[in-house]
């Protein structure tokens, strides 16, 4: 089975959707959340809750974790939603280098994910449409 970790920056917005996402899409996949600069314990935010309720999934359990090595070991990827996102990893964990690209790199496009956070409701339903394009180029790859 494969296991996939999304990371943004604070564990908030874009990776909790992707996460929620790619589990209602592929349920058999293990799909897990991080932040590089995550306050651990924080829910998501307001706004991607609503929008992952509004397709069926829940965030309300939901806290920020901070990206540390265990995750890392137990991922087979790791995808991560902007270039500067993945260069920090690659920094940081220059061992695990070969399992973590960008969302967009992995789904062959050159698409930064958009960060909603302080936007109204239309930039997170934004930011949710674009990860679901992408989620959908990679599910393939997920097996």
């Amino acid at each position: 089975m494969t296991s996939v970790l999304f990371v943004c920056t604070g564990n908030t917005c874009r990776s909790p959707m992707a996460e929620a996402l790619l589990k209602k899409a592929k349920p058999e996949l293990t799909v897990r959340s991080a932040g590089i600069q995550a306050m651990g314990g924080a829910s998501a935010a307001e706004h991607s809750r609503r929008i992952v309720r509004e397709k069926g999934q829940s965030l309300d359990q939901h806290t920020s974790t901070q990206i540390n090595e265990p995750l890392l070991d137990k991922s087979d990827v790791v995808l991560t939603m902007t270039r500067s996102h993945r260069d920090v990893l690659h920094r940081l964990y220059p061992e695990y280098k070969e399992r973590i690209f960008t969302l967009s790199e992995f789904g062959e496009t050159d698409e930064e994910v958009t960060d909603p956070i302080g936007g109204d409701l239309d930039e997170y339903r934004t930011t949710a449409e674009q990860l679901e394009r992408l989620l959908q180029k990679i599910q393939h790859k997920l097996v």
